[in-house]
């Protein structure tokens, strides 16, 4: 049984199971991430997109799914052109419809390119030229779609007010700042994004990788529904992942994944954290043939705040992260947001 003190600060979850009482479920292994890092944007980003294609199950989804294209009617108010150029390329993009009578976001890709174009495309059968608003996508999640855990038309609805109207009667939204074609801002569409890769993307990990590490703690945040970054900038650090409660607030807890290197540096950063957010508790996820000596450095160049820190072998990071991830899987079957 795992007892870490600094999970008690934690809305959901905080007793978690042990190995033998933890709950079972099947995870399809297109679910599972051995090695490499959850998508995430750049600060310059700052965009995104969902693109509403009614029902992924119409036969217009064969550009999408074996060429990466889809399009855009060129209506007479001017709407969807205004929406396709503030589409940049390189943003993330979610897919939303229908499928197999489940309405919600099914699918991530990434905007590749853009073209105006009335050439006929041979998969859109009802008006091969109807859809003259071109974007060409490198698709980046599942896309047997029955593998996949949807952000649901109901949960979406909380956020966002046009998922609350009965019908979908909207082509595209985008996020970010304030402009021409932006719907809602972009901290909307972080959310979600960030809610559809932990749904979708399991970490598995044999050995201790700290590129990995880095992202159970970024999941687990996301979890807890907490606003988290990576590779955070303080002065001259940068702090592995900080957990916010608000968007624009400073992190409230930080975190530093250390495996080699030097130690007392790593502990500095937390302590900086903490005398310039007034962050704890300060986090060092490592080794545990490394945690004696953590202490021994805290308690002689951190003393004034040893209460602060907490020393956690990764061992039970991701065992933590493990029984997080069944439990967020049974509130999903069960319909519990």
């Amino acid at each position: 049984m795992l007892t870490l003190s600094f999970f008690e600060s934690f809305d959901t979850l905080s007793i978690l199971p042990s190995e033998e009482n933890s709950v079972g479920l099947r995870i399809s292994k297109s679910l599972l991430v051995r090695k490499g890092t959850i998508p995430t944007m750049s600060d310059a980003a700052r965009k995104g997109a969902v693109v509403n294609v009614l029902n992924f199950r119409h036969p217009h989804l064969e550009s999408l799914f074996k060429e990466g294209l889809w399009g855009f009617p060129d209506d007479r108010r001017g709407l969807n052109r205004a929406r396709w150029s503030a589409m940049d390329v390189g943003v993330p993009m979610l897919f939303y419809g229908d499928y197999d009578g489940t309405k919600g976001i099914f699918l991530r890709a990434t905007l590749t390119r853009k073209a105006e174009s009335r050439e006929p495309v041979k998969y859109w059968i009802q008006n091969q030229t109807g859809y003259p608003l071109h974007i060409y996508l490198r698709l980046e999640s599942e896309t047997d779609l029955k593998n996949v855990r949807p952000i649901k038309k109901e949960e979406l609805a909380l956020t966002i007010p046009v998922f609350r109207q009965r019908a979908d009667r909207w082509s595209s939204m985008v996020f970010g700042e304030k402009g021409k074609g932006v719907t809602y801002p972009f901290d909307k569409f972080s959310a979600m994004l960030s809610e559809f890769e932990v749904r979708n993307r399991r970490i598995v990990m044999e050995k201790p990788e700290h590129e990995s590490l880095k992202e159970i703690l970024y999941q687990m945040g996301i979890i807890q529904k907490r606003v988290c970054e990576k590779e955070v900038k303080l002065d001259g650090y940068k702090i592995d992942v900080a957990w916010k409660k608000i968007p624009k607030g400073y992190p409230y807890i930080v975190f530093e994944v250390h495996l080699s290197g030097n130690l007392e540096e790593t502990l500095t950063k937390l302590k900086h954290a903490y005398d310039v957010w007034n962050s704890q508790p300060l986090v060092l996820v490592t080794t545990g043939n490394q945690i004696e000596e953590a202490h021994n450095i805290i308690n002689g160049s951190f003393h004034e705040v040893r209460d602060k820190f907490r020393l956690i072998d990764w061992r039970d990071i991701k065992q933590a992260y493990d029984a997080k991830s069944k439990y967020k899987e049974l509130e999903a079957r069960l319909g519990i947001f």
